[in-house]
């Protein structure tokens, strides 16, 4: 079902036409969870409440142009694949910029997403949309120990004027040229600041990250009132628990850490103890706390 568009629609970019020169194959048809990089970015923008996300793919005539298109499709995407390569990132953001022109509703704003960024969250998204909304003349940036990362949200009016930056600069000089503009939001998470750019990247990440699981988590009553929608993503360990949700829930969901250790967590429709492993597939979801007793 296609969500209602409100007045502050935000609208998300991820240029994912390069040709992984660096990784040696197509690293955006690596998988992540059992699922294409390309679709794990796809759902935590979704997640995070950024409709409609707009990728932007290899030429069709490119060997893993149609695969990553429709991985990115089947997430969920809008696709925009160009007849040729964009040259530079800046040449897909255009591109997607464009795209979202031509729609009867253009957003209010644009989260520009990096596509190889494998630990991105949901719940980070969720965070930063939100901290536009409180400041929507503002480009917001997230950071993790003072470093800036990625997603960032810009105003529309700011995203149309990408076009008329000199033609030998990116996106970064839209920044540094808006640098009054600018909101940090620093979020304690390192998953702003992770890319995959070579073989070595992709071994440390299955080694500290290949272990990790986004999950779905279903919201109800109060839990749904605090944070502001019916469903949220966690970052989870590969066997985790009922009480490792808990934890994340807290821990990822500020709106939630008041109330995590006394809400109920249901795994396929039936209350489970806090011993209780998380198997892959397994529907989860918060119900409010009990009263008494």
């Amino acid at each position: 079902m296609t969500p209602t568009i409100d007045m502050t629609t935000i609208a998300a970019i991820v240029p994912a036409a390069g040709s992984s020169r660096r990784m040696g194959s197509p690293k955006l048809l690596l998988e992540f969870e059992g699922r294409p990089l390309i679709a794990r970015v796809v759902s935590a923008l979704l997640a995070g409440g950024a409709r409609p996300v707009i990728v932007v793919t290899p030429p069709p005539d490119a060997p893993e142009g149609p695969p990553l298109a429709e991985a990115a499709s089947r997430a969920g995407a809008v696709v925009v694949a160009p007849e040729t390569r964009p040259a530079e990132m800046r040449d897909s953001i255009e591109l997607a910029v464009a795209e979202l022109e031509r729609s009867a509703e253009p957003p209010q704003a644009v989260v520009l997403a990096p596509a190889d960024s494998p630990m991105l969250d949901g719940s980070i998204v969720a965070r930063v949309l939100a901290c536009w909304r409180e400041r929507p003349e503002a480009i917001v940036i997230p950071t993790a120990g003072g470093r800036r990362g990625h997603p960032i949200v810009v105003p529309w009016r700011l995203a149309r004027t990408i076009a008329d930056l000199p033609p030998d600069v990116g996106v970064n000089a839209l920044v540094a040229n808006h640098a009054a503009d600018v909101v940090e939001i620093e979020v304690g998470d390192e998953s702003v600041v992770t890319d995959l750019d070579t073989p070595d990247d992709l071994r440390r990440l299955q080694g500290q990250g290949g272990e990790v699981q986004e999950r779905s988590v279903r919201l109800f009553a109060i839990a749904r009132e605090r944070a502001g929608r019916g469903e949220v993503s966690v970052r989870l360990p590969a066997r985790a628990t009922v009480a490792d949700l808990r934890a994340a829930l807290a821990e990822q969901v500020p709106e939630l850490a008041s109330i995590a250790p006394q809400v109920m967590i249901a795994v396929d429709s039936e209350y489970a103890d806090d011993d209780h492993e998380l198997k892959p597939g397994a529907s989860l979801a918060v119900i409010p706390p009990v009263s008494g007793g």
